[in-house]
């Protein structure tokens, strides 16, 4: 059996040793809290680059397409201006072939 002051004695290690294990637990919280926050910081970080990259990505996707576009119209541009010479120079030879068999 157990004497009052042994018992005391025991009962203050058992609180002692509940103190202790709730300030470790509390510890491994704060590390656990503080590990999740700088994770979601960091994921958060790079969610900001991946916007940052695609917003990039699609001006220049419209850039090129308006280039694109830009030199399509200069093309059909210089296909008509062409097929006007063409067609006033068959002109020009028909009005001279015309003019030579009269």
């Amino acid at each position: 059996m157990l004497s009052d002051n042994d018992r005391d004695l025991e009962i203050r290690d058992l609180q002692t040793a509940v103190v202790a294990m709730r300030e470790a637990l509390e510890a491994a919280q704060r590390v656990a809290q503080d590990r999740l926050q700088s994770a979601v910081a960091q994921a958060s970080a790079e969610a900001e680059q991946l916007k940052a990259a695609i917003t990039a990505l699609r001006a220049e996707l419209e850039a090129q397409r308006q280039r694109h576009l830009e030199a399509m119209q200069e093309q059909r541009q210089l296909a008509a201006d062409e097929a006007r010479q063409l067609q006033a120079t068959i002109q020009a030879i028909r009005a001279e072939l015309e003019a030579r068999s009269r």
